[in-house]
């Protein structure tokens, strides 16, 4: 089985067995505390003329809240189960859903070629692919960029795995990070420090970075939601 195919079946299967209740996905959090943290820090970096693309948008959740500073919107996903939810729970006027695999840059291409240039919106994706596979779908974001793009990445941090240790044994395994273990997904971890080998300085223009959390569905005792801690970069495809 390809790196592809692992990657599609897997996401296929947990997301086939998602009804789109609310709280049932353990990263799928009030749009209002997640895509809007994130809007304040890339949407004065990004042409607003140029369409958004939700890069792994999951059920569609944050891609409806972003279709509200956008003008068109489009959600992409490796899943059909996946766009399923989503088109049922995140339609608008100005969204469309499509599948995109990030591991196969000639459809990335493609792409580009139908919409043009465009900004990127991508949360917690690149955490979950092998280093390999990484190379790859950057080389697909930089297609979807063109020249004039913006990508705003969050992902999850090298505190991340501590975090979620020591949330795991103060109280126990949360039941929407179970089910994501259950179907083979491994939330992984990208190091801050290596955003210079992701985005090479030659190919990519760092805009800004700093540290920020992907927030959760998962109340604690205390009556807040988990954070878990990520950092955010946004950057932009250098034009030789």
């Amino acid at each position: 089985m390809t790196s592809a195919n692992r990657y599609s079946a897997s996401w296929e299967g947990f997301w086939s067995t998602v009804s789109g209740a609310s709280g049932e996905i353990f990263w799928d959090a009030d749009p209002a505390h997640a895509a809007q943290q994130d809007l304040k820090l890339f949407h004065d970096h990004a042409d607003s003329r140029l369409p958004l693309i939700d890069l792994g948008c999951g059920n569609g959740t944050q891609t409806r809240f972003l279709a509200n500073h956008f003008a068109r919107v489009i959600g992409t996903e490796i899943s059909p189960a996946a766009l399923d939810i989503a088109r049922t729970k995140n339609a608008a006027a100005n969204i469309s859903y499509r599948i995109l695999d990030v591991l196969c840059p000639d459809d990335a291409q493609s792409l580009h070629e139908e919409v043009g240039d465009a900004n990127l919106y991508m949360r917690g994706v690149l955490h979950q692919l092998s280093p390999v596979d990484q190379a790859t779908a950057i080389e697909s974001i930089a297609r979807l960029l063109g020249a004039t793009g913006t990508l705003y990445l969050i992902e999850l941090s090298s505190a991340a795995e501590s975090y979620l240790t020591k949330l795991i044994k103060q109280n126990g395994q949360p039941l929407g990070l179970a089910r994501v273990f259950q179907h083979g997904i491994t939330p992984g971890r990208l190091d801050e420090n290596d955003l210079a080998a992701l985005f090479p300085p030659d190919r990519f223009s760092l805009l800004h970075t700093g540290n920020s959390y992907i927030h959760t569905v998962h109340t604690l005792p205390t009556g807040a939601v988990a954070q878990v801690p990520a950092f955010y970069a946004v950057l932009r495809k250098r034009i030789h």
